[in-house]
């Protein structure tokens, strides 16, 4: 319980600790974009690269059954989610898509990686990097799709392919990836100056990482809309990553470390590329930002309660 405390409790205060100083006015608009683009661009990549170049080899079986844990029970809950919101809250196709976003895709980045690196250590981070690039292909891809049909914007499925690939290849954290990934394969080992280099990166990730997430969502607005909120918090926090347990322990038998970090990173709070998204289309942007803050806050005990089960990984 005490190791369990002592991995959460200090993740969760530099959220919170960013979102005072965000609301506090001690940031700027600009500072904060500054420290987004800092973690984005560089820190967050190198933690990346780092602990997937350092990961034990692992088999195609193992990631294929990590893909069929962690999008067999997302696809699953994006479909029952995306229905009951048009059905309980009148929602568009657009809506519902983004409430089905809401509800299956986790905060992988800013606050997954760090977190299940700190709790089970390098070997992590080769599953996590999977459900990282999976979450950016097929999540926001599916969410994009739906969001597009509804729209009527007539976007043909070649231009939407190349939209989500230009995306993949702009988004320095899947390139990091991809290239650690690469590395790892190929049995090369960087230089010693380069890794060191990278490693100092790395180190500034996890505090950068939760302190800008804190101080963006301070600058997000706040809607009305108690219900639908609980709803997604519901969908998010607790059904999210029961599916993927029973999915995992049940069904494709995942080893232990790779089913720890699928289940938490299934019970992270709501990723802010929903509201990136959201943001983009102009559909529903306050309540998504609402829906974010409060999965975050809420997070605290639930990932506490999912950690309390599975630390230490045996």
């Amino acid at each position: 319980m005490v190791a369990v405390v002592d991995i959460v409790l200090p993740f969760f205060a530099l959220i919170f600790t960013g979102y005072g100083a965000g609301r506090s006015y001690l940031l700027s608009v600009d500072t904060v974009a500054g420290l987004n683009a800092f973690v984005f661009y560089f820190a967050l990549p190198a933690l990346l690269l780092v602990k997937v170049l350092q990961a034990p080899a692992a088999s195609a079986d193992a990631a294929l059954a990590l893909a069929g844990t962690y999008y067999g029970a997302g696809l699953l809950l994006f479909t029952v989610t995306f229905m009951l919101g048009r059905r309980l809250f009148r929602a568009s196709g657009a809506v519902g898509a983004l409430q089905g976003l809401g509800a299956t895709f986790s905060n992988v980045g800013f606050v997954g990686l760090p977190l299940v690196i700190s709790a089970y250590g390098d070997e992590a981070a080769l599953p996590a990097m999977l459900i990282v690039i999976g979450d950016g292909v097929l999540m926001l891809g599916l969410a994009t799709v739906i969001i597009e049909a509804d729209r009527g914007a007539g976007c043909s499925g070649v231009a939407l392919l190349r939209m989500v690939g230009c995306g993949l290849l702009r988004n320095p954290i899947i390139v990091a990836g991809f290239l650690g990934l690469a590395l790892h394969l190929s049995a090369i080992t960087p230089p010693t100056p380069l890794l060191a280099y990278a490693g100092l990166l790395a180190n500034a990730a996890g505090p950068c990482a939760l302190f800008a997430l804190g101080a963006t969502l301070a600058s997000q607005p706040i809607r009305e809309g108690a219900v639908e909120t609980g709803f997604l918090s519901l969908m998010k926090l607790v059904v999210h990553p029961l599916l993927v347990s029973g999915a995992a322990l049940f069904i494709f038998q995942l080893p232990p470390l790779w089913a720890a970090v699928a289940i938490t990173q299934a019970a992270l709070p709501t990723g802010a590329n929903v509201y990136v998204l959201a943001q983009r289309y102009q559909v529903h942007v306050g309540s998504v930002s609402t829906a974010v803050l409060v999965s975050t806050t809420l997070a605290v005990p639930t990932v506490s309660a999912v950690l309390l089960w599975l630390y230490p990984v045996g």
